[in-house]
């Protein structure tokens, strides 16, 4: 399958990525058939899906967030589930954030096609008994095995979606004697014979009803409940020097490799607006003062309830004594080391390091060598 270009008219890297999917699943039953697993899903999952959740929340407070953050909160929130609609809500959601995952991969990096492996091995399914010898009166060589008893019923279950999905695709009246078998075998499998199963069947069209009257329940109408969501806005300086050089800090951590990321921090109760947060911020971090600042870009993630927004504003540096710098974060071992850094104002020298976040990282790949010319007056 071709996955350089998108399918079903959307357009860009979400199409690419999405293609790349869709070929990776056609690789998939390719090789395997139509799988069918019972969920596994729960109560039990529900105090690793809060860890996770906070896990998320305190590096999202701290501006550490990362995709391995975003997609194991997602990934337990789904495990947590029982119901299958909201289990399948938050599937879709794991889904979503992995395909975010790859994109952000994709602009870091450069598109790097998914090619689905070339796998050995063979499918296999069930069929019914007398399949081999209809293929050997053909001159065709079966090659069967049987089934334990622990993987039969998942056959069953799998060979019963088969049946099915060929009815529902092609409506032919035919294919429900097969889905007839498989419910027959189904009901062996758990020792229930063919007139204990139509007892069953009567005994529930007795007290709830066949299907007969064409009777379509409408639930109640549902409004969603409108939840206002706090916002922890963060500003944050695109700071250049004499040289035009970008001003960063060079963060350093035990347990992990070195990154940078832009002096700033959040806007406090006290912080007349936002360009005084951000001149508060300035001065705590770098000892700096700067001159008149322009907005350039912002970006927004959401999690637990918060909206979490940073603006970057682009502004001259005019002063810095590093020796006036103060703050919780230079008093805590745990934060690591700020070290103030110059990098050149250029994509190839942006993309040249770990640059945090990495919404921050791609604008300024695409637009670095056009910020000094933007610097106000």
């Amino acid at each position: 399958m071709d996955t350089s270009k998108a399918g079903d008219g959307i357009r860009g890297s979400l199409g690419r990525v999405l293609a790349e999917v869709a070929a990776e699943r056609a690789a998939q039953d390719a090789l395997w058939g139509v799988q069918e697993f019972p969920d596994g899903t729960g109560a039990a999952w529900r105090k690793r899906a809060e860890q996770a959740r906070r896990e998320r929340a305190q590096a999202a407070s701290s501006g550490e967030v990362t995709w391995r953050h975003a997609l194991t909160e997602e990934f337990y929130e789904a495990l947590a589930e029982e119901d299958p609609q909201r289990l399948r809500t938050e599937l879709i959601q794991v889904a979503a954030v992995a395909v975010q995952w790859v994109q952000s991969l994709d602009r870091r990096h450069g598109v790097m096609p998914h090619h689905p492996p070339q796998r050995g091995g063979r499918t296999e399914k069930l069929v019914r008994d007398r399949i081999p010898e209809i293929i050997e009166s053909a001159g065709g060589r079966p090659q069967t095995r049987i089934a334990d008893d622990g993987e039969y019923r998942a056959l069953l279950r799998a060979k019963l979606y088969e049946e099915a999905g060929e009815y529902a695709s092609g409506q032919d009246p035919a294919e429900l004697a097969d889905v007839l078998e498989v419910v027959r075998a189904l009901a062996a499998a758990h020792g229930i014979d063919a007139a204990e199963l139509e007892r069953m069947r009567a005994a529930k069209a007795a007290e709830r009803g066949a299907f007969t009257g064409r009777v379509v329940l409408c639930g109640p109408e549902r409004t969603v409940p409108h939840e206002e969501l706090r916002t922890r806005h963060a500003v944050r300086a695109l700071l250049l020097d004499g040289n035009g050089d970008l001003v960063l800090l060079r963060r350093t951590k035990p347990g992990r490799r070195p990154y940078w990321s832009t002096p700033g921090g959040e806007i406090e109760p006290q912080d007349a607006d936002p360009e005084a947060a951000l001149r508060r911020e300035l001065d705590e971090e770098l000892g700096a003062t700067v001159g008149p600042v322009r907005q350039v870009f912002a970006y927004t993630e959401q999690t637990l309830g918060l909206r979490y927004l940073s603006t970057f504003y682009l502004c001259r540096l005019t002063g810095m004594d590093l020796s006036r710098r103060h703050g919780p974060e230079f008093d805590d071992p745990s934060k690591g080391v700020y070290e103030v850094d110059r990098v050149p104002c250029s994509a190839e020298a942006v993309a040249a390091i770990d640059l945090f976040p990495a919404p921050l990282a791609a604008y300024l790949r695409a637009h670095a060598e056009e910020l000094p010319g933007l610097l106000p007056a």
